[in-house]
């Protein structure tokens, strides 16, 4: 894919005029990012957004007993990065590549420019932040109301839905796990094999 293409692709930026995907694109550049590779930390200034064109990322942040809990993963043509470009306001939190990753880095100035002279942006930008508070207060829902095992499972559920096919593979260790769904890697692994004993799921490899 072109830059024009993968920028296009994204739903924040899909509904942009294509002039305006043209002039994103111009300033844009392709970067590899390797396995483990921080693409920014938390604290930094804003100076880019990402679009994933291949890999996954992590996002983390790093507790006072030196832990680096994962809160989201950023998969193949999504967008990460921006409200930070937005707002001006230092990085919330970190992003990390699991595996080795491209991606395509717009420059702030520029899509600051983009987002002001073409309304459709800010409209669309405004729904996603929507479906992002949905997201958290759905989380917030399953670690008040599901224990482990629940949220495990829906876990799994939605990853098999995003990826589209009954067999996934899994990019978090059980330890990531734990740490992105509130529980250790021991009960993780307890809750892996209750559920392969149940015949809901088959573990392999």
């Amino acid at each position: 894919m072109t830059i024009d293409e993968v920028l296009a692709a994204t739903p924040l930026l899909g509904v942009a005029d294509p002039r305006t995907i043209s002039d994103l694109a111009r300033s844009s550049r392709r970067r590899t990012v390797q396995r483990n590779e921080v693409l920014f930390a938390v604290a930094e200034r804003a100076t880019s957004i990402y679009v994933v064109v291949s890999g996954t990322f992590r996002v983390f942040t790093s507790s006072m007993q030196g832990t680096e809990p994962t809160l989201a993963l950023i998969h193949e043509g999504e967008m990460v990065g921006e409200l930070g470009v937005l707002d001006d306001v230092p990085r919330s939190a970190s992003i990390a590549a699991l595996r080795r990753s491209e991606i395509v880095e717009v420059p702030a100035e520029s899509f600051r420019t983009a987002y002001h002279s073409d309304p459709a942006i800010a409209r669309q930008m405004v729904t996603m932040l929507a479906e992002r508070l949905r997201r958290v207060t759905d989380g917030l829902a399953d670690l008040a109301y599901l224990d482990l095992g629940g949220r495990l499972a829906k876990y799994l559920l939605n990853e098999s839905q995003r990826q589209g096919r009954p067999t996934i593979t899994l990019t978090l260790t059980q330890s990531e796990l734990g740490q992105m769904l509130g529980g250790a890697r021991q009960t993780v692994n307890q809750v892996m094999h209750t559920l392969e004993e149940a015949g809901l799921i088959v573990l392999e490899g």
